[in-house]
């Protein structure tokens, strides 16, 4: 199985518009969906490759317009949610409307978009970006940290419930990664997230990846990984064991 085509969502910045280009680089073809259209059209002015689908993820004719352009591309596709929100603020005094955006976003846009896509996707894969903080809640940002715990219960879910699909579903935790929300919530003061300084001695000890280091090991996870591995495995892009498949450096270079 050769993986043809993409869909990047949250493909604008960070993770996701490093992933297109480095797809892109590998002679893939990439959708990129995300809010801003100056954004899209900055990350596939790199390549002829990269088509883009600009709107909310959230919003249900967006979620069917990526599932129409993927459609109109050759396959094997895959998916790679990488769309995600950052939600802050302190559980009692989160409003109702800040909670629901977290699940939206982080969990019920990838249920509905992998539904979406499943035939589409018909000898292919679809890939969860996921988080230590699903298992590890910080003061402040624990609305966040729930709703990664539930994306990655959704993954295992539709990996029990499509064992007999012909799709591979899997996910990977790329760490701390230097993008605009980790440098968004790094900035934001101790008393609207207090657990901000769980962060500090990753910083510190220059444990931040960038995003194209990233973007290598999902581009490996999406085309060269067996399946029954890319399926199968939890994996972690700390996990030296596989660096000398992907990486082509010290994953922190900066590290102390």
């Amino acid at each position: 199985m050769m993986i043809e085509t993409v869909l990047v969502t949250g493909g604008g910045s960070g993770i996701g518009a490093a992933l297109a280009t480095e797809l892109a680089g590998r002679k893939r073809n990439v959708v990129i969906s995300g809010r801003r259209q100056s954004a899209l059209d900055d990350v596939a002015g790199s390549s002829d490759r990269i088509t883009t689908c600009s709107g909310d993820i959230t919003n249900p004719a967006h979620r069917s317009a990526l599932a129409d352009a993927l459609a109109n591309l050759p396959g094997p596709r895959a998916v790679f949610h990488g769309a995600g929100y950052f939600q802050t603020g302190l559980l009692d005094q989160l409003s109702a409307s800040d909670w629901r955006r977290s699940f939206e976003t982080n969990v019920e846009a990838r249920w509905e978009l992998s539904r979406q896509c499943a035939e589409l996707v018909d000898g292919g894969r679809i890939l969860f970006i996921g988080s230590d903080a699903g298992a590890n809640p910080r003061s402040g940002a624990a609305a966040y940290s729930i709703a990664q715990s539930a994306s990655e219960t959704l993954r295992r879910a539709l990996q029990a419930e499509w064992v007999d699909k012909p799709v591979d579903v899997g996910a990977f935790k790329p760490g701390l990664v230097d993008t605009t929300m980790v440098r968004n919530f790094m900035a934001l003061p101790s008393d609207v997230f207090p657990g901000r300084s769980a962060y500090d001695g990753y910083l510190s000890r220059g444990q931040i990846a960038s995003p194209s280091s990233v973007a290598r090991f999902a581009s490996w996870l999406l085309l060269d990984v067996p399946a029954e591995q890319f399926a199968e495995l939890d994996w972690d892009i700390r996990d030296a064991e596989h660096h000398g498949s992907w990486c082509d450096g010290p994953l922190y270079p900066h590290m102390t």
